[in-house]
């Protein structure tokens, strides 16, 4: 939240789509954040065709993509990494 100042939040972007497989993919620019040069490698759970999602981060972009019921999942993937770290977020790799 302190990137919340009126400028950060209009400069950068943050993209949602929805796609046809169906889910969401969220790509959300981290550029002049702590996690800039950081890089986590694929994140992910798949069970069935219905029952999957997958994020990771490189190059001060993170994405995500998931079933259209886990785009929860991926945002508190993202909110854990800016609030605790790359470490943190490892752990929903675990995660149904």
């Amino acid at each position: 939240m302190a990137r919340c100042e009126g400028e950060w939040e209009f400069r950068e972007s943050f993209i949602l789509l929805s796609g046809s497989n169906p889910g969401w993919s969220v790509k959300i620019n981290v550029s002049d954040t702590a996690l800039e040069e950081a890089s986590i490698p694929l994140i992910n759970f798949i069970k069935p065709a219905t029952d999957w999602y997958e994020c990771f981060l490189n190059d001060a972009l993170f994405v995500g993509s998931e079933d259209p019921s886990k785009l929860e999942i991926i945002l508190q993937v993202f909110q854990d990494l800016i609030e605790n770290g790359i470490p943190s977020a490892a752990a929903h790799a675990e995660e149904p």
